[in-house]
Order: C-alpha cells, then sequence, then structure tokens
C-alpha cells in the first residue's frame, strides 16, 4: 500500500517531467509516473493524464481516454474531476460513472449558427456559442493564480511588456488547461473550418476598468529576420477567434476604426474575424483595439489560428 506521500512525490515529478521544470523533459517518463501514481490511488494524476489525453500530449489524442481518466480521478476523490465531469455531464450526481455516461461529445463540439458581419474582412459573430457555466469555468481557472500583465509582439517572436497593453492573461498550459477547453476549441474548429492543430495557445484576458489593448493587428509581418523565420516555421496567423465570458461591465467592446464598427458581446457570444485576405497578405482594415472597460470586469477567451499544424 503506497502512502500518500508517495502518491504525491510520484504526481509531482510525473508533471515535473512534461515540462522540463528542474529535470530534463521527457513526456513519456512523465506520464508513466503519472500512471504509477494513478494506480496507487492519485486522483490529481488521473486528471493529469485526461487533459494528456484530450491534447495529444504524448500519444494520439484520444477524448473518450480523457474521460475515462477523468472518472478515475473522480472516484479516487479529486474534487476537481468530479466538478468537471458534472459540467461535462451539463448535470449534477454522486456518481462518476454515471456522469461519464450522460456526457454527450457530439452536442459539445457543435456550434450555434454563425452570422456574417462583414464579408470583407470576413467578420462572423456567433451568439451564444458558450454556456453561461462554461464560461464561468473558464474564468475560474484563473484562481490558481496564473494571470499576468499581458505582452504583444514587435520586432521578434518573443512577447514584451508595453505601454499599448495594459490587461491581463493566463495561457492555458498542460496545468491549467482540461477536457473542457479542448472540447470547446472543437466547437471553435467547426466554426473556424480549421483542425485545432492549427491553434495557438488558447489565452483568458482580463479587463479591469481603464485597462486596453490599444489599435493593434493580430497578422504576423515579416519585418525582421526573426518574424521571418516564425512565419516560415508556423505559418500566418490567419484568423482570431474571441469569445465574451463575462457581462456586468460597461464600455470594453473590440473595435474596428477602419470599418466605423465595434462589438460588445454579451456573456457566451463569440466573434471570429480574418486577419489576411483572400491571398494571403495582412489586411489592414483587421486592425482592433480592445477599448478598455469604464466599470466592472471583462473577461475573454482569445484563440488564434495559424496557417500551419503549431502542435496540440
Amino acid at each position: 500500500m503506497s502512502s500518500a506521500n508517495d502518491v504525491e512525490k510520484l504526481t509531482i515529478l510525473g508533471k515535473r517531467l512534461l515540462v522540463g521544470e528542474g529535470v530534463p523533459v521527457s513526456i513519456d517518463k512523465g506520464i508513466a509516473r503519472l500512471r504509477d501514481a494513478a494506480s496507487r490511488g492519485g486522483g490529481e494524476a488521473a486528471t493529469v493524464l485526461s487533459v494528456c489525453a484530450a491534447w495529444g500530449l504524448g500519444q494520439p489524442r484520444n477524448v473518450d481516454a480523457a474521460l475515462d481518466h477523468l472518472e478515475r480521478a473522480a472516484q479516487l476523490g479529486w474534487d476537481p474531476a468530479r466538478r468537471e465531469l458534472e459540467l461535462l455531464a451539463r448535470d449534477s450526481g454522486p456518481d462518476p460513472a454515471a456522469l461519464r455516461r450522460k456526457i454527450d461529445l457530439p452536442s459539445w463540439r457543435a456550434a450555434p449558427t454563425a452570422r456574417i458581419q462583414f464579408e470583407k474582412p470576413r467578420i462572423v459573430v456567433i451568439e451564444r456559442f458558450a454556456s453561461p457555466q462554461e464560461c464561468q469555468w473558464l474564468i475560474g481557472r484563473a484562481a490558481s493564480g496564473g494571470l499576468q500583465r499581458a505582452k504583444v509582439y514587435r520586432s521578434s517572436s518573443t512577447a514584451e511588456v508595453a505601454e499599448t497593453r495594459t490587461n491581463r492573461e493566463m495561457s492555458f498550459t498542460i496545468f491549467n488547461a482540461d477536457v473542457v477547453l479542448s472540447l470547446i476549441r472543437d466547437r471553435i474548429a467547426a466554426v473556424v473550418g480549421a483542425p485545432a492543430s492549427h491553434f495557438e495557445i488558447a489565452k483568458l484576458l482580463h479587463y479591469l476598468p481603464g485597462e486596453q489593448f490599444a489599435l493593434h493587428a493580430d497578422f504576423i509581418e515579416a519585418k525582421t529576420p526573426d518574424l521571418a523565420r516564425e512565419l516560415a516555421a508556423r505559418g500566418q496567423r490567419y484568423a482570431t477567434f474571441l469569445i465574451y465570458l463575462s457581462d456586468g461591465y460597461e464600455g470594453g467592446a473590440t473595435q474596428f476604426p477602419r470599418l466605423s464598427w465595434q462589438y460588445r458581446g454579451g456573456r457566451g457570444d463569440a466573434l471570429l474575424f480574418s486577419n489576411v485576405d483572400a491571398s494571403g497578405a495582412p489586411d489592414y482594415d483587421t486592425i482592433h483595439a480592445g477599448m478598455p472597460p469604464t466599470s466592472g470586469e471583462k473577461w475573454v477567451l482569445s484563440q488564434w489560428v495559424r496557417t500551419r499544424p503549431v502542435g496540440p
């Protein structure tokens, strides 16, 4: 019988091996340690395994396997796994197996009807893209303290702090992503018409009153050798998908000055816009700004889409 201390140590080691924290990166060894921890009763380890399966880390992507891991984690008493199962099942109850059976994957991946706002540049509005419960879940992922000052890309592929962007953001890396987000990205893929393998790391954006992201473009221009290499390796950032996660704030619209148009989505509404024209060239009409809220808090999920695969 393994002690809780042994299971915790195995879990910590497994997580560190996945990302190379204090040890050389070894995804295979990390998953092996996590499997060992889960077999000894580690609910957290089983939950991390669910993320690895859902995102295809070190293995082919397998959402059914991810749900099996999540069910096991809930059976082991890991409360975050039980709450995630309840959200996925759109129900509540004490039996993880019963919740697992209620999960309807096709409905999770299906997107509402989109409305074309502009043909050139192509801008699409999708009302009620995400449920209030999904929005609150995504906002809640920031509870672990992952928010930090948002950065911009200027002359290189390395982001930097700038006065033109004063909001905060959190990247959904392996330790704050989950099965829920992987399925929401499937739903985004259905609207965009591109596989999730072309998606950059999703970002959670947070704006307090007065915080903004001044006028900018999401496309990449090969103005420097570093940016040229970035484009060659990963392709153009040709589309942007935003999910508005909160309401109860004033101001804070996404503004497109060249189109004399702005959009302030309600909770769960989404906006998709192309950053390039039909030839693939940067479209300057898509220059936009995240205007500052005048009151309340604005939360947004941001997903950039590339012309080439960028990983799980």
